[in-house]
């Protein structure tokens, strides 16, 4: 039987961060040289492209090895030429073209050429040189200096020409040797960067995206005066909407199909709100989300009955889909283009590399609501924290809206949990109320929901009880669970076995049996970048214990309270009449934890330990 991990999202991602995730072997093989070398050029048709010319040189270290290259291109890059010395010599092999699929259902426009590359003995090297035309600037974005292996020095050049303007923006220099250098070549200038001994990048799960930390050029492509005549890539932002908006005008909906749909999905919806509701839930229930590409290298939004005919579709024809019923039932909404928080930038910077995904915006009543049914059991108006206080670019015929997702607080996604309990022997008994809201509520449904579905039962209580055997849970009951807009409520009968230890006359009880966060102190040795919590958390979970009759408190722990910038942890017990109130709360009030809070966190999370090794004493009178 499938079970669901009973830890909340937060501490499941703290307890896998510090494992050492699989990396290119660093030590064993080396890059000795790398050069890319971009110069921008005209084309077959007379319009600028870019020809990018990369040649790496690996160094065997120490034994022999093979490992696999990798290089991804789409309909608007194509790779030329491929060639492969050993030692200097050139050798024959058969590179590998393949469409990115996942599923084996379906193929998207990125493509990627794969092969092996030999290394053969300690010192023996093997150069590779591929050559690449990306057909328009547009997609021409940005350019990394770390690789998956140790680095001893890498070049990266522009070669651009008077009748190219572009912009080149330096990010994340800091703490890495990159030297530069401009230099006019007759009528071109060419940029040239050089960083020397690069350490690997490192795979870490729950890192920022490479763009916060990773040293990189963005560059930004603003126009060609070529032939007599200005060709305008993404000068201003609104070079770029019009870009998008000229995409989506070639969708091709078909509304007649699509209005027939919105009558069905909506015939039983008394008012505007539950219609809305009903579509949004509609996509979220019936769209199987894929994130693939397609279209114009990923930008061009399917056709919302083919979305709907299919039943899966990536963000952008799923943001099609709910904007296509949402105005076939009356309703002004639009499509958007966000960048989640794994982007560092914002439209302040014109490019592709902004934005990653597409949403709905719905204009009602003055007010805007934002909808992205790829978040399955996210309720309306409810925001995931990857889209939260993210510029979004909103579609307005010509024009466009620039606008912010609302920025939610963590009590959207509390998790509360209330237990009256009593001494039963040696066993805590009672009844239990739990609640999921938000983010929280989205987590476990989804879990939940990939079972099958005679297993959710099992699962559930599998989840609750953290797999312990003694905390039997019987009668247990819940409110729908495919409800989005409302909490998700649990009610069960509890008897936790051997929750009490007596000694003599004496009672001792630990009040938290899941002592969340226990060990989640953090490597700082091994770990390198910030963590990013999934979401903010608010976890709250009360008990109230009946002190048994002829017995009296000996002994009841201290509090604790520790309040940061990204997180607060309170833990409070207290007598009141022949009951003993607990109280914790563990609040993630920013997702990401920076390496300069990790010494403070590691302190807390002690502290939070010692809290919960704490227990109460009952004596007899």
């Amino acid at each position: 039987m499938k079970k669901l991990v009973s830890t909340p999202a937060f501490l499941c991602l703290l307890l896998t961060t510090y494992a050492r995730p699989f990396q290119a072997d660093d030590k064993n093989v080396i890059i000795s040289n790398k050069t890319e070398k971009y110069e921008f050029t005209t084309g077959a048709s007379g319009e600028p492209v870019i020809k990018g010319q990369i040649n790496t040189t690996f160094r065997c270290e120490g034994f022999r090895t093979d490992i696999r290259h990798v290089e991804f291109y789409d309909d608007q890059t194509s790779i030329e030429d491929i060639s492969l010395k050993v030692n200097g010599k050139k050798v024959k092999f058969i590179p590998k073209h393949e469409y990115y699929s996942i599923d084996n259902i379906f193929y998207s426009d990125a493509r990627v050429c794969h092969f092996n590359v030999p290394l053969e003995k300690k010192g023996s090297e093997t150069d590779i040189e591929i050559t690449k035309i990306i057909k328009d600037p547009r997609y021409f974005t940005s350019v990394y200096f770390t690789e998956p292996y140790f680095t001893e020095s890498k070049t990266i050049s522009f070669v651009v020409p008077d009748w190219m303007v572009v912009e080149i923006k330096e990010l994340n220099f800091e703490g890495y040797a990159i030297s530069r250098k401009n230099e006019k070549k007759g009528a071109s200038t060419i940029y040239t960067y050089t960083i020397l001994k690069a350490d690997a990048r490192k795979s870490e799960s729950r890192s920022p995206g490479p763009s916060y930390i990773y040293p990189h050029l963005l560059v930004m492509n603003k126009y060609a005066d070529i032939g007599g005549k200005r060709i305008t890539y993404f000068n201003t932002l609104a070079d770029q909407y019009a870009w998008y908006h000229q995409l989506v005008q070639k969708i091709d909906n078909d509304a007649a199909l699509i209005k027939q749909k919105a009558g069905e999905i909506i015939k039983d919806a008394k008012t505007d709100t539950a219609k809305i509701k009903a579509i949004f839930h509609y996509v979220q229930d019936n769209i199987r989300y894929i994130a693939f590409e397609d279209g114009i290298a990923g930008f061009m939004p399917e056709k919302a009955q083919e979305v709907l005919n299919k039943k899966y579709g990536d963000c952008k024809g799923m943001a099609n889909l709910t904007k296509e019923l949402l105005k076939a039932a009356g309703f002004d909404a639009r499509l958007c283009w966000i960048g989640t928080n794994r982007i560092a930038y914002d439209y302040s910077t014109p490019s592709l590399s902004v934005d990653n995904h597409m949403i709905c915006a719905l204009k009602y009543k003055g007010q805007l609501y934002f909808l992205d049914a790829t978040e399955t059991y996210i309720g309306f108006d409810q925001y995931a924290e990857r889209i939260q206080d993210r510029q979004v670019l909103i579609e307005d015929g010509d024009k466009y809206i620039l606008e912010r997702v609302p920025l939610r607080t963590p009590a959207q996604n509390t998790d509360y949990e209330k237990k009256i309990i009593s001494i039963n022997g040696t066993a805590l008994t009672g009844k239990v109320e739990h609640s999921f809201k938000g983010e929280s509520r989205e987590w476990l449904l989804t879990r939940l929901h990939n079972m099958k579905k005679d297993k959710l039962s099992s699962a559930l209580e599998s989840y609750l009880s953290e797999g312990k055997q003694k905390y039997a849970i019987n009668s247990l009951r819940t409110s729908e669970l495919n409800s989005r807009d409302n909490e998700l409520k649990i009610q069960y009968q509890l008897n936790h076995a051997d929750g009490v230890s007596s000694f003599g006359e004496e009672y001792y009880i630990e009040f938290d049996y899941r002592k969340d966060l226990e060990n989640a102190t953090i490597d700082i040795e091994k770990r390198k970048h910030d963590i990013l919590f999934p979401y903010k958390q608010n976890l709250v979970y009360e008990t109230e214990l009946i002190i048994p009759e002829g017995y009296t408190v000996s002994q009841i722990p201290a509090t604790l309270h520790v309040n940061e910038p990204a997180y607060t942890f309170r833990v409070d017990y207290k007598k009141e009449g022949q009951k003993i109130l607990y109280r914790k709360e563990i609040t993630i009030k920013e997702t990401r934890l920076r390496k300069s809070a990790f010494e403070k966190w590691n302190t807390d999370i002690q502290q939070l330990k010692k809290m919960y090794n704490e227990q109460v004493t009952l004596i007899k009178k």
